[in-house]
């Protein structure tokens, strides 16, 4: 393995997870387009869930009933996620807030288990964003799990580049003894 074989390689190892980043994000994207139903985006949706207290309160409500129909009305997607339900679930407090989140914190008596729901502001109305691939990159939880990939595959990567290239250059017999 020559010189510069090894060091296209080592730019090939170090290509990869920024191409895969780029994969991620761009069909997060394109998801983000068509994530959300316009049915759910009128003047009296927008009026009625106007403030992510008034989302937090029925989500509150819907958790309790597993009321489906309220369950999609407050995530207002085409697609809407399924959320554990259960009458004990109570609303406990506001859990984080950043520029683009707002995520409150539920809690389940019986079962005492934490949930955590985060909401957003899309087209003029509050709703409950799921822990969906739009949601990884938007709240940046993919920087995280994209900089532990990468490290450990690169780590990984100039190993295996520099045990190939070690083994390539060591001297072998001239021939059969």
């Amino acid at each position: 393995m020559t010189a510069k074989a090894v060091l296209r390689t080592l730019l090939v190892v170090a290509l990869i997870p920024l191409v895969l980043l780029g994969l991620v994000v761009s069909v997060a994207k394109v998801y983000g387009l068509a994530r959300h139903d316009p049915a759910y985006f009128t003047d009296a949706y927008r009026a009625q869930y106007d403030a992510p207290g008034a989302v937090a309160k029925a989500l509150e409500a819907a958790l309790q009933t597993g009321d489906w129909a309220l369950l999609a009305e407050l995530q207002g997607l085409r697609w809407p996620a399924r959320f554990d339900t259960n009458p004990t679930i109570t609303w406990v407090q506001l859990w984080e807030r950043n520029d683009r989140y707002i995520t409150y914190l539920y809690f389940d008596v019986s079962a005492n288990r934490p949930y955590l729901h985060a909401l957003e502001e899309v087209r003029g109305r509050w709703v409950v964003a799921p822990s969906d691939l739009s949601y990884f990159v938007g709240s940046g939880a993919y920087k995280k799990a994209f900089l532990t990939f990468s490290l450990i595959w690169w780590v990984s990567g100039v190993i295996a580049v520099g045990v190939a290239h070690l083994f390539s250059t060591l001297e072998r017999p001239a021939g059969p003894p």
